[in-house]
């Protein structure tokens, strides 16, 4: 009853929610930064940082660049942390991290820790070291998922998007082992998204972390749809259509293009062909991860976004047939 990784729905709903994610787990943070200015994720750049500093296995980390409401040019990198598992060496790393992060961009850094394992007395929230009159303490902000579990009305009545993911993150948690009580808290929470007010794009970008952290077996899976459909008959809506059910879930476990393809064309139409090539030629981990991504896109430009940030590795000398790259980040061919 668990869906083995929880890292990519968590990766998808930072980069739809970010905005959302500050405001409800650190608020304070969240009012000081100037958001019309908008942000920047750096995560390619974080891969690079991190490189060989990892100490256990990360859960979930992303770099982004943000800009605070002074009347300075003052630019702070936010390094977001989500932990699922309670890591010897943990502090270590997240301070190994923050210095390479200065060091790399020469500008202050703030780290934030989700804490999303079942150990309710692991709540790391400093590194400190002294050695010989030398003191180093690196302090950063953390939550702990488990927290919410005693303001779930509070979530309940929250139009934050993010409400929504930790009600279904501690769901998942306490529903393991559990399929039918996870089918009607997965189907009441499915069901609250249109009536919390959220917008089409919010609602299909949750209706995918449900459906991947809330995992159901097959025979469940299939109650679940029926359900689903006939909740959508009575309300004359739908989220996701079942044809897009079918190939979100054939686009995940076989990473494929077509399906990918054909998810996109039902949305927004023709594509062109220079992003057709670069579907075509993604690896079946980046398919699976567009298969997900794409039901938060509100146009083609994001799929445009999203194709410049996942470009294609560069290929070995052996195989010249690819010579470089198209403005959008798509294949071009020799």
């Amino acid at each position: 009853m668990e869906q083995a990784d929880y890292d990519s729905p968590w990766k998808d709903v930072l980069d739809l929610f970010f905005d959302s994610f500050m405001k409800l787990f650190f608020p304070s943070a969240h009012a000081q930064i100037d958001w019309p200015r908008g942000f920047e994720f750096l995560d390619k750049e974080l891969q690079k940082i991190t490189a060989g500093a990892a100490v256990g296995r990360r859960f979930v980390d992303k770099l982004v660049k943000v800009w605070l409401k002074t009347g300075e040019e003052l630019c702070v990198l936010i390094h977001i942390e989500v932990q699922g598992t309670r890591e010897t060496g943990f502090e270590v790393r997240l301070y190994i991290y923050n210095f390479r992060i200065y060091d790399r961009f020469e500008l202050p850094v703030a780290t934030f820790v989700i804490l999303t394992d079942e150990d309710e007395n692991w709540r790391p929230t400093e590194y400190l070291t002294e050695v010989l009159g030398t003191e180093v303490r690196f302090k950063y902000s953390a939550a702990k998922l488990l927290d919410f579990r005693q303001r779930w009305e509070e979530l309940e009545q929250s139009d934050n998007p993010f409400a929504v993911v930790i009600q279904a993150h501690l769901t998942a948690l306490e529903t393991r082992g559990d399929g039918r009580d996870r089918l009607e808290q997965r189907l009441t929470l499915t069901k609250r998204l249109d009536e919390r007010g959220f917008g089409e794009q919010v609602i299909f970008g949750l209706f995918q972390f449900l459906d991947w952290v809330l995992w159901l077996p097959d025979d469940l899976g299939a109650e679940f749809d029926a359900k689903m459909r006939e909740y959508e008959e009575e309300r004359k809506m739908e989220y996701v259509t079942s044809t897009e059910r079918r190939g979100i879930k054939k686009g995940r476990q076989e990473g494929s293009a077509e399906i990918v393809l054909l998810q996109l064309r039902q949305r927004f139409g023709a594509l062109d062909e220079a992003s057709q090539a670069h579907i075509n030629a993604l690896p079946v981990e980046r398919l699976k991860e567009l298969s997900v991504a794409l039901f938060g896109f509100a146009s083609l430009s994001d799929l445009e976004a999203w194709l410049l940030q996942h470009p294609l590795p560069s290929p070995p000398p052996s195989e010249p047939s690819v010579t470089g790259k198209a403005d959008n980040g798509s294949v071009r061919e020799s």
